[in-house]
């Protein structure tokens, strides 16, 4: 089965049902997961769970303290989320939070974070280029269409304006 498509190519929903299926079936990809909290916070995962409606993507796990945690995965591939520009040559400044039983990690194409409205509003950043190396073929795919479609996006958004006149 593939994941939802449009124009443009994989859609949001389409990519948050890979990152679920995923969280489901991958246990390394759950431990990458716990990586980018800062490690330590997850020591068993009960699944990934969606709505389909917005950014509903979590992840219930279960905290080395035996209570329960949970992890909202926030997913973007080239929505602007605030103002700001798009900066190739400095490392991305991503906010980490590391403390409450819920936490939050952003998954996105490396030049998302790039650009430094959509860096100021993440939390625990996590690429969809280093998940690669961990990624089931099939969750390789949507990752793969992720990263065309933001490319294209901040391609774009890079391109210079032509002045024409209006008349």
């Amino acid at each position: 089965m593939e994941y939802e498509r449009s124009a443009k190519g994989i859609t949001y929903r389409g990519l948050r049902r890979a990152f679920r299926d995923e969280a489901n079936t991958n246990r390394e990809f759950v431990a990458r997961i716990d990586k980018a909290l800062g490690g330590g916070f997850i020591s068993l995962s009960h699944g990934a769970f969606m709505k389909n409606q917005g950014d509903d993507l979590h992840l219930i796990v279960q905290r080395p303290d035996d209570s329960e945690g949970r992890v909202a995965l926030y997913v973007q591939i080239d929505q602007i989320i605030a103002k700001g520009a798009l900066d190739l040559e400095t490392k991305p400044k991503v906010k980490k939070h590391r403390q409450g039983d819920h936490r939050l990690v952003t998954l996105a194409p490396h030049v998302w974070f790039h650009h430094t409205g959509n860096a100021g509003e993440a939390e625990n950043g996590l690429t969809f280029e280093k998940l690669m190396k961990i990624a089931s073929p099939r969750f390789a795919q949507a990752l793969e269409a992720g990263i065309e479609r933001a490319d294209r996006t901040f391609t774009e958004m890079m391109r210079p304006k032509l002045h024409r006149p209006w008349w």
